[in-house]
C-alpha cells in the first residue's frame, strides 16, 4: 500500500519494408499455460572498427527487449548453426538457410557504423520461413546512446507483430536509498539501465509519480522539514512546491493531460481527496466523508477516479466520477485492498490485496465491475505499488521477497516475474513513464 508519507535524440527512420505476402500483419496469440512465443535469433552484429562494444550492447538490448515483451524467446547461442562466425556485411548476401534448420522463426541482422559523431544502426528483422525482411530501420543517435537505438527498433518490431508498440524507450522513476536515512528520487530506463539520481535533498523523498508526458515528477519530501508535495521539472532540474498545507500532503496522481493532480490532504482533520493544478494553484475538494479516503488514480479518459476508502469498514477500492460524485465500492475479493492503478486501456485496475493468511500481493480486476479479479504474485514479503507499462503488457511493483526493497515486473500474458536489472540500491515505489518521442 502507498504510505501516506513513507531529451532526447532525433532518429531518422527508414520506412518499414512489408512485403505483399505479409501485409495482413502477423498475429501471435499468447495465453498463459500455452507458450506460443516466437523464437528469434539475435546473433552478434557487424561493427565498424572501434564500435564492437556498442554493437554488442545493441544486440543484447534487442534480445532482452524482445524476450521481455512476452512475445518472443531468444535462441541461445549454443543453438546457432555450426560454424557461424558472423553476418556478411551485404545484407543481400546473407545465407538464411542454415538458420532455418534451427528453432528460430525470425532473425535480427545489425550493422553498426559511425558518421561523424553519430552512431548509425542498420537493423533488419527477417522471417526465416519466407526468408523475407519484415521490419527494417536505419536509426541514428549520439555515439553514447546505443541502447536507445535498440529500444526504438524493438518497439517497432513488437508493434508489427502484435499491433501495439513495445516500451523499450520508456523510463521509470522510483525512490531509492542514497545514504544513511536518506532516500532520493531516481530515474532509469525501464530495464534499470542508466539509473541516475535527480533530487539532491539529503532527506527522505518518496513515492514519485511521473507525468503523462514524462517531463515532470510529483513526489513527497521532507526537504523543508515537514512532508510536503513537490514537482521536479526534468528540463530545468528544479523542484517547486505543489502542496504545503497543514497536516498530511500525500498520494499525488496526475490527470491524463498533465494539467492537474489529485492529492490527499488532511488539513480539514480527515484524509480527503482534492484536485490541484500542476502549477500549485487552485484547490477543489472531491470527497467529504468521515472515513479516510486516499490513493487516487485517474482513468485514461479523465472521467473517473479510483481511490481507497475505509468508509465500508475496511480499506477497499472505490470509484467516483472525476468531480467527486457517484462514489461506489469496486473491490469484492475479500480482505483489504489498496493502491489502485488504472491500466492504459481503462479495462483493468491493478491493486494490492491483503487476504487472511496471505501477505500483500498484486491483483488485477475488471475496472467496471470489480469482478474477474486475478492474483498475480504469490511470494513472501510484501508486494506493493503496482505501475502499468504504457503498452499494458506489464506491471512493475515493489517487493521485499528477498529481504530488501526491490523492483520487479510481471508480464500479463506469460505470468513471468523478474527483477528489474541494473539497480544496485534498495528501491521502491515505481512509476512507469511514457515512451520517449522522436
Amino acid at each position: 500500500m502507498k504510505p501516506l508519507c513513507s531529451l532526447l535524440v532525433l532518429l531518422a527512420a527508414l520506412a518499414v519494408h512489408v512485403p505483399v505476402w505479409a501485409q495482413g500483419a502477423v498475429a501471435i496469440d499468447i495465453r498463459r499455460g500455452a507458450d506460443k512465443r516466437a523464437v528469434v535469433a539475435v546473433p552478434p552484429f557487424l561493427a565498424q572498427p572501434g564500435l564492437e562494444t556498442a554493437a554488442r550492447e545493441i544486440s543484447q538490448v534487442i534480445s532482452y527487449d524482445l524476450e521481455f515483451s512476452g512475445l518472443f524467446l531468444a535462441l541461445p547461442p549454443n543453438e546457432y548453426p555450426p560454424g557461424f562466425v558472423g553476418f556478411d556485411p551485404d545484407v543481400n548476401k546473407i545465407n538464411l538457410d542454415p538458420w532455418r534448420q534451427t528453432r528460430a522463426e525470425h532473425i535480427v541482422f545489425g550493422l553498426i557504423t559511425l558518421e561523424g559523431d553519430t552512431l548509425v544502426a542498420e537493423l533488419r528483422l527477417f522471417d526465416l520461413f519466407s526468408k523475407q525482411q519484415i521490419v527494417g530501420r536505419s536509426l541514428r543517435a549520439q555515439r553514447d546512446l546505443p541502447r536507445l537505438l535498440a529500444h526504438r527498433f524493438t518497439e517497432e518490431v513488437i508493434r508489427y507483430v502484435d499491433g501495439t508498440p513495445g516500451i523499450g524507450t520508456s523510463e521509470i522513476c522510483f525512490s531509492a536509498v542514497a545514504g544513511h536515512n536518506v532516500k532520493e528520487i531516481f530515474v532509469a530506463d525501464y530495464d534499470g539501465a542508466n539509473a541516475r539520481q535527480v533530487t539532491q535533498h539529503g532527506t527522505v523523498s518518496i513515492m514519485p509519480q511521473m507525468s503523462p508526458d514524462g517531463s515532470r515528477i510529483a513526489y513527497l519530501s521532507y526537504k523543508d522539514r515537514y512532508c510536503f508535495l513537490y514537482i521536479y521539472d526534468r528540463g530545468t532540474g528544479k523542484s517547486t512546491p505543489l502542496s504545503k498545507e497543514v497536516g498530511l500532503n500525500a498520494a499525488p496522481a496526475w490527470s491524463p493531460d498533465g494539467s492537474h493532480l489529485a492529492i490527499v490532504l488532511s488539513k480539514d482533520a480527515n484524509t480527503e481527496i482534492y484536485l490541484r493544478n500542476a502549477d500549485g494553484t487552485g484547490l477543489k475538494r472531491l470527497t467529504n466523508n468521515k472515513a479516510g479516503d486516499t490513493s487516487p488514480t485517474f482513468d485514461p479518459s479523465d472521467q473517473r477516479i479510483a481511490f481507497v476508502s475505509d468508509r465500508g469498514g475496511s480499506p477497499q477500492i472505490w470509484v467516483m466520477n472525476a468531480d467527486g460524485s457517484g462514489a461506489r465500492r469496486l473491490s469484492v475479493q475479500g480482505g483489504n485492498a489498496y493502491d489502485p492503478e488504472w491500466s492504459p486501456d481503462g479495462k483493468w485496475i491493478a491493486y494490492v490485496g491483503e487476504r487472511r493468511g496471505e501477505g500483500l500481493e498484486i491483483y488485477i480486476m475488471d475496472a467496471e465491475t470489480g469482478q474477474n479479479y486475478q492474483r498475480l504474485t504469490n511470494s513472501p514479503g510484501s508486494n506493493e505499488s503496482p505501475a502499468w507499462s504504457a503498452d499494458g503488457r506489464h506491471i512493475m511493483f515493489s517487493t521485499t521477497r528477498n529481504g530488501r526493497a526491490e523492483l520487479y515486473s510481471y508480464t500479463i500474458k506469460t505470468g513471468e516475474e523478474r527483477p528489474v536489472p541494473n539497480i544496485a540500491t534498495r528501491a521502491q515505489g515505481p512509476s512507469w513513464g511514457p515512451r520517449r518521442g522522436n
